[in-house]
């Protein structure tokens, strides 16, 4: 690469673009002041508040908007009927976008630059100029939930932080940095998913486009309030992950090999299809089917201990259910211990990957496991799932209120599961089996103390809470601080025929 390329990847034009439905405004407005603050005077700031009738979540935000000097490329647009989901309003931020501007910066509402954040961005674009996607990771901010931001983290802490996912990643949505010509060269965003960035991962790699996980923190976002909000956010993962692979490994219509580029060797689309397999299941799991056999076997068993008709023989299937169960929990578990957090590290130098904390992140996940079993399943019949923002509002009023919710909201499937089965097994039933009595009070321990675990992570609900640590926090005070001088003399007049659409 020569010199003047460099200079000119170094100077690219960002287009950074955020997506909102019914967001707190003076929560979209703090992000937009931390794009202010990194943005240089060529790039611009594209808001598209999408599908949203509540006149008090978006006119703040469009008067915030309107106040701003032009010079400083801040456009806010309404529109009301956008189908695709997010797919939909992406897509016309891809047509309402400067022309000038070579790359998109997708940014969620609750995520704040950090003061290095263009820096990092247009070095990422210098270092792989060839590259169409460049994946920055998720990080959060909020204090006292340290363990559910350990179990989300997981994901970029060490499972896209491999190699051979982070040369291939998939697209995370926020803070994906894409080449704009490439991306229209695809068609734009599909919304065959309502997970449009993995699908469009997928799009570009079949294209011969390449794509690269940049292991660097360039801003914070907000963990979701309740646990009834955080189960819906990884059910919308799991589903529209899931609706990407069913796709890929539909058959005949298609082959995995399909969405690989036929211009690259055996070896390679191999590595490709590993990688895509790997990011796209990353939340699920298919203990599903040993649930479901599960049940049946209780239903048989408890039957026969109705009639009096005892059978030891009926035991066979429960070996291979907890035989199942325990794959499963061990191998999520060496995964939570190999976790080094090389994220962690780079905000704090005094962070330790603590023994304690990863089996902590370990049982934060089991609270997921039946979602991750089942949650899926609905897609292999067509069933449609409407895409579900997650609430960044503080809804809950009390923390009795906010107790009764998150225990209405743990997933309580497995833990009835197993303590019927240790009935059924236990000492005093003509079933007896000591094995499957182990078994089963072993997972119903894991469950309550997952449940513990979550509990105490959301046993409070602030929407906007200071950093996880002292070196965070006083970085989040620099981003805070660093503003761009901003005028309120006149509103924005680009496009101004265009501020509010409805179709």
């Amino acid at each position: 690469m020569t010199a003047n390329t460099q200079e000119a990847l170094t100077s690219a034009a960002l287009s950074f673009q955020l997506m909102t439905r019914a967001e707190p405004p003076e929560l979209v407005i703090a992000t937009i002041k931390s794009l202010l603050a990194v943005k240089e005077a060529r790039d611009e700031i594209l808001i598209i508040d999408n599908n949203n009738r509540e006149t008090s979540l978006y006119k703040p935000l469009a008067a915030f908007c309107q106040s701003l000097d032009v010079k400083l490329n801040v456009h806010f647009y309404h529109i009301d009927r956008v189908e695709g989901f997010k797919a939909g309003a992406l897509n016309l931020a891809l047509g309402l976008m400067c022309p000038d501007c070579s790359h998109i910066v997708v940014v969620d509402s609750d995520y704040q630059a950090l003061p290095h954040a263009r820096a990092s961005i247009t070095q990422a674009i210098a270092q792989y100029p060839e590259y169409t996607l460049l994946q920055f990771p998720q990080f959060y901010r909020n204090e006292g939930q340290l363990d559910a931001h350990s179990e989300l983290n997981h994901y970029f802490n060490h499972h896209l932080y491999r190699p051979f996912n982070r040369n291939r990643a998939l697209s995370t949505g926020t803070y994906a940095v894409i080449r704009r010509s490439d991306l229209l060269s695809i068609g734009g965003w599909s919304g065959a998913s309502i997970t449009e960035d993995a699908q469009m991962g997928v799009l570009m790699h079949r294209q011969g486009f390449r794509s690269q996980f940049v292991p660097e923190v360039i801003a914070t976002g907000l963990l979701p309030n309740t646990l009834d909000d955080l189960i819906c956010q990884r059910r919308r993962w799991i589903y529209g992950n899931m609706q990407v692979l069913t796709d890929y490994l539909s058959v005949p219509y298609n082959s995995p090999f399909q969405h690989v580029s036929q211009s690259k060797s055996m070896d390679e689309r191999l590595a490709y299809i590993r990688a895509h397999l790997s990011q796209l299941s990353a939340w699920a799991n298919f203990t599903g089917f040993f649930i479901l056999l599960h049940i049946c076997s209780l239903l048989v068993m408890v039957d026969m201990l109705l009639i009096n008709n005892a059978d030891v023989s009926m035991l066979a299937p429960l070996y291979l259910v907890y035989a199942g169960y325990t794959f499963f929990i061990l191998r999520r578990l060496w995964a939570y211990c190999r976790d080094q957090s090389p994220l962690n590290q780079q905000i704090d130098d005094n962070h330790q990957p603590r023994f304690s904390r990863k089996i902590r992140a370990w049982l934060m996940h089991l609270n997921f496991w039946e979602i991750g079993a089942l949650s899926w399943l609905p897609v292999l019949w067509g069933r449609e799932k409407p895409f579900v923002c997650t609430p960044k509002q503080n809804y809950i009023q009390n923390r009795h209120s906010l107790f009764l919710k998150n225990i209405a909201a743990l997933p309580k499937l497995l833990l009835v599961l197993n303590i019927i089965t240790a009935i059924v097994v236990a000492p005093f039933s003509p079933l007896y089996s000591p094995v499957l009595f182990i078994c089963a009070a072993a997972v119903c321990i894991l469950k309550l103390s997952a449940a513990k675990v979550a509990m105490d992570n959301f046993s409070d609900a602030r929407a906007d809470i200071l950093s996880m640590s002292k070196v965070l926090r006083q970085t989040l005070k620099v981003a805070h601080e660093k503003k761009t001088t901003i005028t309120t003399s006149y509103a924005t007049s680009l496009f101004k025929d265009k501020k509010t659409i409805d179709s």
